[in-house]
């Protein structure tokens, strides 16, 4: 799976661009945590470059809301209290509910229900849990592409770092894994067999789950 996938921010500077990714990486697996201040010349000396791309990259980053500058003082890793964690799991399944209920004859689809079924399969054979988060990610993504709403897709897309990084301390959890393909599973059979209450029914189980998670991992 392509970071790139994730990244809504237009960028003709390839070297901010790597060091973004590298940051985002990081983040992800643990490296950096909440609080951590993230130092230029670090990724100037990793990459063998000058600081102005590593500027960019963590400003570009500051608006995908993964980094917060403090004045006179730097940028920093962000973190995030319950109740920001609930906010944006909120938006997460309110966007995914109302896509949900806008889907119509989802078994006709059949070019979104084969691309389902590729994650799917990837999903079966990850164990890598990086690599799970941004699968995940592209799964609910295509779910949304089943509600036919450009709106929807726009809007999802710019909480998917947030997201992404809400979703790699969910998927600590050994069973959240087990728990997420199992029922990734069954919502790709309701759409396929066009039973779309039951998916809704589902959906809003398997988002409302993740809260529950963190919550227990970080509080």
């Amino acid at each position: 799976m392509n970071m790139e996938f994730f990244i809504n921010y237009p960028s003709d500077n390839a070297l901010s661009r790597m060091v973004a990714e590298k940051i985002i990486e990081q983040i992800l697996k643990g490296e950096l945590k909440p609080g951590d201040k993230i130092v230029e010349s670090t990724y100037a000396e990793l990459f063998n470059i000058s600081r102005s791309p590593v500027r960019e990259a963590i400003y570009l980053l500051t608006t995908e809301g993964l980094i917060e500058r403090i004045p006179r003082k730097g940028a920093f890793v962000k973190g995030y209290t319950l109740s920001e964690i609930q906010d944006l799991l909120d938006i997460r399944n309110n966007i995914e509910l109302l896509s949900a209920k806008k889907i119509r004859d989802p078994h006709k689809k059949q070019d979104l229900l084969k691309e389902l079924k590729l994650i799917l399969d990837e999903m079966d054979d990850c164990c890598n849990r990086l690599q799970y988060v941004y699968l995940n990610y592209a799964y609910h993504y295509t779910l949304i592409k089943f509600s036919e709403s450009s709106v929807l897709e726009e809007v999802y897309s710019k909480i998917s770092l947030p997201l992404i990084r809400i979703q790699s301390i969910h998927f600590s959890l050994t069973e959240a894994v087990e728990n997420s393909k199992n029922e990734h599973r069954k919502m790709y059979e309701f759409l396929k067999e066009n039973r779309v209450e039951e998916f809704i029914s589902l959906l809003r189980k398997h988002t409302e789950d993740v809260i529950t998670n963190v919550s227990k991992i970080l509080f």
